[in-house]
């Protein structure tokens, strides 16, 4: 899940998840310092090449860590791990707390000195860099289920230059929260808000019409995309294909802008996390921006709120919301692959995964799995999730997220011109890749 420490670094730089557990190798002393020599080597792959898991048995002494966030994730693996014990009793598996977004880094230590993971949890957008550094194994035993059974934001997500390497389990976005004592019924369009603002807006008593962290590229790169700048291209691994650099991107900018001047006219150091959760609860927010990590803070406070699908803006869209995908990947210094892969593709099964919507409440990606949602609020994270696209996973994301946040705070705060700053954000990422 998407934080709020997490949102915090995303507005600096990110982390999101918007989106796991890192299933770890147990460190026996036979394991080598090198990757598996099942690992396959990235210029040789043409295609996913399916293998019959039927009959597939796990190596013999098979021995697996798992490492996974603490919180709900970690009763969702302590079961799986005694499920997938009555098929395979064999199999000894160990449970041990690391974040899903420290995974990458722990792994490339650990991984070497023959002590990491033998599949492990992370955030899609961390594949780029995994897949780049050698550090995990193609998803050859599961991919045609992956490509057929899920939504196809999950399948993107952990797939990297059409190569399938994750199991998904989770998909989060952001979406539109409402006050229902204050709007019964939310604004279809931003025009709408818009009009609604020239008479709720107070903003000597910090009253505004829509609250959200402004400064956040996470947040506002929707709006961009919502006209067409498709950040990397239609896949997002494209690295010379900016997206926004372009007519559709200014005019993006330029509508933000506009939500400054008419809607939240406040400095950008201004709209955090602290202030939009506290202007909401208060009745001074009638919306806010935010996502499935709010709504449990939102419940204990007893708030009679709703959650939608963002806006339509002026041409007509509905912004295009990045989506954080959670899931698991096999370490390609696993010395118990067989094992690592039946393990992984059992956690995203379509019954593991309706487990873990009930211990974790995090949405499932899985297409049979969309109507088992009781929650009246994570379904309008889901339905918003239908405008998604997963966050790129390329390297260059690193660059994109140290970058793209001034040139938004530029324009909002009213320094910069928004076809200026789109020029300069996307000479300086250019220049990055050198």
């Amino acid at each position: 899940m998407m934080k709020k420490s997490m949102l915090r670094v995303l507005s600096i730089l990110l982390t999101v998840v918007l989106v796991g557990g890192l299933l770890v190798g147990c460190g026996k002393k036979e394991k080598t310092n090198t990757p598996s020599s099942t690992t396959p080597k990235q210029e040789d792959k043409k295609e996913d090449v399916q293998v019959d898991v039927d009959g597939l048995q796990p190596e013999e002494g098979a021995k697996l860590i798992v490492w996974e966030s603490e919180g709900p994730e970690t009763k969702f693996v302590e079961a799986m791990i005694e499920k997938f014990k009555e098929k395979y009793p064999s199999v000894e598996i160990t449970y041990e707390p690391v974040g899903h977004t420290d995974a990458k880094g722990k792994l490339a230590l650990d991984g070497p000195a023959g002590v990491g993971a033998d599949v492990f949890a992370a955030p899609h957008d961390h594949v780029g860099e995994l897949v780049a550094s050698g550090l995990i194994l193609e998803n050859d035993l599961f991919a045609e289920e992956i490509r057929t059974g899920f939504m196809d934001a999950a399948v993107q997500g952990v797939t990297y230059q059409g190569t399938v390497y994750g199991y998904p389990t989770g998909i989060e976005t952001y979406a539109l929260f409402y006050n229902k004592d204050i709007v019964p019924e939310p604004a279809q369009t931003f025009d709408e808000m818009k009009a609604f603002a020239k008479e709720f807006n107070d903003p000597s008593n910090n009253k505004f019409t829509l609250m959200w962290e402004a400064g956040n590229a996470y947040y506002n790169y929707a709006f961009l995309a919502g006209y067409g700048a498709d950040l990397f291209g239609p896949t997002g691994e494209d690295r010379d294909d900016l997206g926004f650099n372009t007519s559709a991107g200014i005019e993006g900018m330029k509508f933000y802008k506009s939500l400054h001047d008419e809607v939240y006219p406040v400095n950008s150091a201004d709209t955090g996390w602290d202030p939009m959760m506290t202007g909401f609860k208060e009745g001074k927010a009638a919306y806010m921006i935010n996502g499935p990590w709010a709504i449990a803070d939102l419940k204990e406070a007893g708030l009679n709120f709703g959650v939608t699908v963002l806006p339509k803006m002026p041409n007509g869209n509905h912004p295009k919301s990045f989506s954080g995908i959670r899931g698991n990947y096999v370490s390609a210094y696993t010395q118990y692959p067989n094992a690592a892969k039946l393990f992984a593709g059992f956690m995203s099964s379509e019954e593991s995964l309706q487990t873990r919507y009930e211990i974790t409440n995090q949405l499932p990606p899985h297409n049979n799995l969309l109507n088992v949602i009781d929650d009246e609020h994570l379904k309008g994270v889901l339905e918003q999730a239908q405008y998604a696209f997963p966050m790129p996973s390329i390297p260059e994301m690193g660059s994109f997220w140290n970058i793209l946040p001034t040139a938004f705070q530029n324009v909002w705060n009213g320094v910069g011109e928004s076809e200026p700053e789109i020029e300069a954000a996307a000479e300086a990422l250019k220049a990055s890749y050198q």
